[in-house]
């Protein structure tokens, strides 16, 4: 029976969910579903983006949409309601019963905590954000309504907030703004580019000022490849796997500063820096040593090629222990790759070619490939970062990368 054919219905919050540990808010792209309309548990109601992926958000319940809360466009917390389903459990319980009770008054919200339990956390904590902006004086807004603020000269303090708990949106800021302050009157500095890439690159400006924090350095070293194993395998391929066996026989530079000592991580994870449409994107691949190389030629032209569709999960970015970044295709020699914290090593592979070089008494030809290694300074020193890539060197020399070291 649709919410509402029969008797009180109750309205449950569809809340912005939680992709990952480190997000903190979503936007909203596209609503599928209208207000009003019946839905059922497992159905797709809208669709949100973070600045690494777009997602689908599946309705937890069955019942009718009652309230869209939340607009294309506007940037919402983890935990805050995006929209209310009307259904029909309190109904069903109160039917079973010869009538109401305490104890059944109690039973019938049961359902409520399961649809946030996922993200309870997350909207406590912006309920007692909104409390504590109220009791300081100063207006609680959503991350992006506070940038929207200081770009259109809003202030907050004047404005009427129309989001949950007493918090300005995006759209409260931008009604408020003057027209010409909007773009109505003036033209735009530079081209503003796709939503995505503005995202993306937020994104990445708050990697990188975080990474200008950790202490860090850059050593490099010509590779050899005339001997290096294969199977018919890319250059990016090869330099994935010999990397990875490196760091596990150097386990002190697979690890992790937590503040105040160095902590080992037990797996590798390789994140692969991918050009995309939507910026820099890094998907990850978990213990790339562990498969052979035609095999982990394969994962990687499946992860690349899901980075390039946008067809990536938050669980194919999630847990890299370090990057491996190619930039030899655009015919770049050597490069500094910059950490990416809490990482604490990144590889650049710069372009493979043949070079004259000096050999014994005389000159000879070979393939090299100049490589980069970057190491936090907490975690590894330069003879550290030296030695693991001098194993690199001699893995691309054996014939069998898993050659005794």
């Amino acid at each position: 029976m649709p919410a509402g054919a029969g008797g009180s219905s109750r309205e449950q919050p569809l809340v912005m969910p939680k992709m990952s540990m480190t997000m903190e808010e979503g936007t909203l792209v596209v609503w599928h579903k209208s207000e009003g309309e019946p839905i059922r548990s497992g159905d797709v109601v809208c669709e949100v983006t973070t600045d690494k992926v777009d997602m689908e958000v599946e309705s937890p319940l069955d019942g009718t949409l009652a309230r869209i809360v939340a607009q294309p466009d506007d940037v919402v917390l983890v935990g805050e309601p995006i929209a209310f389903v009307a259904t029909e459990a309190e109904d069903l319980l109160e039917g079973l019963l010869d009538g109401p009770s305490p104890s059944a008054a109690e039973a019938a919200p049961a359902p409520e905590p399961a649809v946030e339990a996922v993200v309870g956390a997350g909207r406590a904590q912006a309920t007692s954000q909104a409390t504590a902006a109220a009791a300081q004086g100063t207006a609680a807004a959503v991350p992006y309504a506070r940038k929207r603020a200081a770009e259109l000269g809003v202030d907050l303090g004047a404005l009427r907030p129309t989001g949950p708990h007493g918090t300005i949106r995006v759209a409260d800021v931008e009604s408020a703004a003057p027209a010409e302050a909007n773009g109505a009157g003036s033209a735009p500095s530079a081209p503003a580019g796709p939503s995505g890439q503005r995202k993306s690159r937020a994104a990445i400006a708050g990697r990188m000022a975080a990474s200008a924090e950790v202490p860090q350095f850059t050593v490099y070293r010509d590779l050899n490849l005339d001997t290096a194993r294969r199977d018919g395998c890319g250059w990016t391929t090869v330099f994935t796997h010999a990397f990875a066996h490196a760091l596990r026989a150097h386990p002190a530079l697979n690890a992790t500063w937590t503040g105040e000592d160095v902590r080992a991580l037990d797996d590798i994870g390789v994140a692969l820096a991918v050009d995309t449409d939507r910026g820099l994107l890094a998907p990850v691949l978990r213990d790339p040593d562990l498969s052979p190389l035609p095999v982990l030629e394969r994962r990687i032209r499946e992860l690349v090629d899901r980075a390039k569709a946008g067809t990536l999960t938050l669980d194919d970015l999630a847990n890299a222990s370090t990057t491996v970044s190619n930039l030899g295709s655009w015919q770049v020699h050597s490069f500094n790759a910059l950490l990416t914290p809490p990482q604490a090593t990144a590889l650049s592979v710069g372009a493979v070619a043949r070079q004259v070089v000096p050999v014994h008494d005389g000159i000879g030809v070979r393939t090299r490939c100049r490589v980069g290694l970057t190491v936090d300074h907490r975690v590894g020193d330069g003879a550290d970062a030296a030695r693991l890539l001098g194993t690199v060197q001699r893995l691309l020399d054996a014939s069998e990368p898993e050659a005794d070291l």
